[in-house]
Formats: C-alpha cells, structure tokens, sequence
C-alpha cells in the first residue's frame, strides 16, 4: 500500500501596506514631485524673464540710441553724457542762472495774477518777425542760426511779456536827454535821415534804455528776495 504524501507548496506572501500607509506614501510621492516640478517651472520663468528683458533693452537701446550716444566715430561711440558735460563746463552757469531768472519771472507773475495768452505772445513774435523782414532775413533763419526752435521762441517771448506786464512801459524822456542824445550821436545818422526823424529815433532808444534799467532792477529785486538751493557748480 503506497502512501502518497501530500507536497508541501509554498506560498510567497508579500506583505501588503495597509490602505492608510499607501494614502500617506502615494500623498509623499506627489508632493516631492510637484515640488521638483515647481522649481522647475520657477527656473523657467526666470529664465525666459531674463532673457525677454534683454531683449527689450536691446530694443531700446537700437530704437532710441540718440539718448544714450551722440555719434559714432569708426565703431566706437561717443556718449550724450560726455557732450552734456563739455556744454556744462562751457557755459553751465550762464544757462543755470539764465533758467533760475526765468523761473523766478514766472512764479512772480503768477503770484501777481499776471497771465500771458497765447495771443500775446502771437503779437510779439509778429513784431519780431516784421523786424527781421525789414532786416532781410527771415524768423526761422534766425532761430537756426540760435540753435532755437519755435517752441524755444515761445518760451522765450512768454517771458518777456509777463515781465513788461508787471515792470510796465510807463517811462518818460526829457527834451534835455533827447538833445543831449542827438548831439552825442549825430555822426552816426544814416543819411537822408532828417532830424525830426533822428528825434524820434533818439526817443525811441533812450525809452527802451530806460525799460532796460527797469527790468534789470526788477530782476534784481526778484533775485534778492529769492531762496535759491544750488546742488551743482561750474
């Protein structure tokens, strides 16, 4: 009688996690891979930040280069600062203190409630204009010989209206002054200038001397008073 044993099988058991431990381990592995994404995606960024930067101050620097370089001498530039500075040291304070009296002219008509139109300013340069035909030339070949634009040419009038709305042109001129004009300066009458003509001539100039003296002492009033904070000197 055969006895048959039974075989023995062996069972390979893998231990398996329980449904809370793999939750936790698959909630780890998200989180350590959307971190490494994270910092990728941020490296990313930066870099096309970077690079769009570079390209946009490329582009600036190609579309507005007259602000940064006043020309260019066989490949190597020569800077708009560099130029700045060499007008500075020519005539800088000239220029500062031509712009601290105009500031001061303005903020003193404005204090007053003195205004100046645009119609005004039209009227004056209408008169600058005809003076300069009777000279033969013309507005605009003055103001390039200047370096000045029309707009320069607006300033500048705005200027001088407002202060001869408040200096005013109230000024008078004796007999005495005008003959004593005309016999210092009769050598120097045009000919076929009659001396009727010549008065009127001496008049005209010895009132605009006058008005001169007035807005310098204006002028001077204006700067005495002022507070003036300089940060720059030449």
């Amino acid at each position: 009688m055969v006895v048959r044993a039974k075989a023995k099988t062996t069972r390979r058991t893998t231990k398996k996690l329980s449904p809370v431990s793999a939750v936790k381990a698959q909630s780890l592995s998200i989180k350590t891979n959307g971190l490494n994404l994270s910092s990728i995606l941020k490296h990313k960024k930066l870099s096309g930040g970077i690079a769009i930067a570079i390209v946009v101050v490329i582009l600036l620097v190609v579309l507005f280069k007259s602000v940064f370089i006043a020309a260019m001498v066989n490949g190597e530039p020569i800077s708009r600062l560099s130029v700045v500075t060499a007008l500075e040291k020519q005539g800088g304070k000239a220029m500062l203190d031509s712009l601290i009296t105009k500031k001061l002219i303005l903020q003193e008509a404005k204090k007053r409630n003195v205004a100046v139109s645009q119609s005004d300013i039209d009227a004056e340069i209408k008169k600058i204009t005809a003076n300069l035909q009777a000279q033969g030339s013309t507005l605009d070949q003055a103001l390039a010989s200047q370096g000045m634009t029309k707009a320069d040419l607006n300033n500048e009038v705005k200027v001088q209206v407002a202060v001869t709305k408040m200096v005013g042109t109230d000024v008078t001129v004796t007999a005495k002054e005008i003959d004593d004009f005309v016999a210092a300066n009769k050598s120097q009458m045009t000919e076929g200038t009659t001396d009727a003509q010549f008065r009127d001539e001496a008049t005209a100039q010895l009132k605009q001397q006058k008005l001169q003296t007035k807005t310098t002492d204006f002028i001077n009033s204006l700067q005495s008073k002022a507070k003036v904070l300089r940060f720059v000197s030449y």
